[in-house]
């Protein structure tokens, strides 16, 4: 009964396996397109960011095949190798692209095609498709932590000017938060505009007093005089 128990037990578990064995496989296989009809298509990248054999292809955010092979052809040149199902083929045509995208913002990388125009021939097994320039994010990062970096020097500068501003004696914290040295100020600006103008009227009573008109005159005709002399001067050097 022992021994019979224990085949039973045996036998059970060898079922199992199998059954998880072939489920496996068919998973694997329909993922990676093993038992679909498809064809191949390739592109060259100069780098591919990242992205590996088995990753998904994905058409109008639909997966339609997987990556099948990378390779390093020169030092500026991967050869990137993809199936697609065939009833995709009629989708995409001879100027599709081919672009390495993200899974989200931090996913795995896969292949995005790209559809081409309506006059363009429909591809065919074996294709070599151009390419799209793979979105350089770490460039991308790098570039924003540089101007993240710049604007917290520019933010702590300005904030070492307005502590200086509002805990100094200076004159900006005076005018700003002292109202009776700002009102002083204000009165000198007045009285200064008012000195100006009765200057004016100084120099104007001065120009008309009897006694100063020669000499203002005289002053007049020889401003006037040499403004001529200057123009022929000028007219007989053109």
């Amino acid at each position: 009964m022992k021994n019979n128990r224990r085949t039973i037990m045996l036998g059970v578990f060898v079922l199992l396996g199998l059954a998880a064995f072939t489920f496996a496989i068919f998973y694997v296989g329909q993922n990676k397109n093993m038992f679909s009809p498809s064809i191949r298509l390739s592109s060259m990248f100069r780098n591919v960011k990242g992205l590996e054999v088995g990753n998904n292809v994905r058409f109008a955010g639909i997966k339609v095949g997987s990556v099948s092979n990378i390779a390093i052809i020169t030092d500026t040149s991967i050869k990137v190798e993809i199936y697609v199902e065939t009833n995709v083929q009629k989708f995409l045509k001879k100027d599709s692209r081919m672009n390495i995208g993200s899974d989200g913002l931090m996913g795995d990388k896969l292949i995005e095609l790209m559809p081409g125009t309506a006059t363009a021939g429909i591809i065919e097994d074996n294709d070599v498709l151009p390419t799209v320039k793979p979105l350089d994010i770490d460039g991308i990062l790098v570039s924003a932590q540089n101007t993240l970096g710049h604007i917290e020097v520019l933010t702590d500068e300005l904030s070492k000017v307005a502590y200086k501003a509002n805990h100094s004696n200076g004159i900006i914290h005076t005018l700003l938060d002292d109202k009776e040295a700002s009102d002083r100020v204000k009165s000198i600006l007045r009285n200064t505009d008012m000195a100006t103008a009765n200057l004016a009227q100084d120099l104007k009573a001065v120009q008309s007093n009897f006694l100063l008109k020669g000499f203002f005159k005289k002053k007049e005709k020889e401003k006037a005089k040499e403004e001529k002399q200057k123009m022929k001067m000028e007219k007989s050097g053109k």
